[in-house]
């Protein structure tokens, strides 16, 4: 009798685990989300969101998250075509466009895509100079997503924008470039003051020839200063050949 009992015990134990086994098991899809069914390694088909009941020992159904996301690539060392080394990071938006290709195409397709970024960066900065990468900042961004915009497609990733975060260089570097741009600014600032004297001596120039061909225009200076005068006194060569003159006194009220 015990051993009818125990072996129906057992017998009622192998069924619950075979209908376990068998039966199949609810997996949900939500809606930012979309499902890849593989049975018995194969796939089979792509899911969108809903309630799906899989085999437990032949389907294995793989989630991807299709939300738009960000990419961070934090403090890549690089040299610019002068040579000189950089410290860049970057933000990247992405989505994931194609699940079939995010997931069969590459083995992790957030690190293929970090990996894709990395190299455009350098490429970008290795073909300019400094002083073009630092002008170009805010384009850095859109050269690097044109370089990687169709690499990523192939393993099922939209990319969506790429920025500049961080632009770095070593202190020693910094202190030096900033040196550099002073020394140019102070040129710049040298060379305006010259041209600006040489064109005030330029126009003095023009106007004592003016002056020497028509003699009229200095007496009307002359004038002109004795009416604008306060107190000063002025004195008009009459005769510059006898070396004689007239005083011209002029009154703080202007009176002559």
């Amino acid at each position: 009798m015990d051993w009818w009992v125990i072996g129906g015990l057992l017998s009622a134990v192998g069924l619950v685990v075979l209908v376990r086994y068998l039966a199949p098991v609810p997996r949900t899809v939500r809606e930012h989300e979309r499902g890849l069914r593989f049975r018995k390694g194969h796939l089979v088909g792509e899911f969108g969101p809903g309630r799906y009941w899989l085999s437990r020992r032949l389907d294995e159904l793989i989630v991807v998250d299709i939300r738009r996301r960000q990419s961070v690539v934090s403090g890549q060392e690089v040299l610019t075509s002068d040579r000189v080394p950089l410290k860049v990071s970057l933000i990247a938006e992405f989505t994931v466009a194609n699940p079939t290709k995010a997931v069969g195409a590459v083995e992790r397709f957030e690190e293929a895509l970090h990996g894709r970024i990395q190299l455009a960066l350098r490429e970008a900065i290795a073909s300019r100079e400094l002083d073009v990468a630092l002008a170009e900042r805010s384009e850095l961004g859109a050269a690097i997503l044109e370089l990687v915009h169709e690499g990523a497609a192939e393993f099922g990733v939209e990319l969506h924008s790429v920025q500049v975060r961080d632009f770095m260089m070593a202190g020693g570097l910094r202190g030096a470039y900033t040196e550099v741009i002073q020394a140019k600014q102070q040129g710049i600032a040298a060379l305006e003051r010259a041209r600006g004297e040489s064109a005030a001596i330029r126009s003095l120039a023009n106007a004592a020839q003016l002056m020497e061909k028509h003699p009229g225009i200095m007496q009307l200076r002359l004038l002109q200063a004795v009416e604008s005068g306060s107190g000063n006194r002025v004195v008009i060569a009459l005769d510059p050949e006898r070396g004689k003159g007239t005083d011209l006194s002029v009154s703080s009220e202007g009176d002559t």
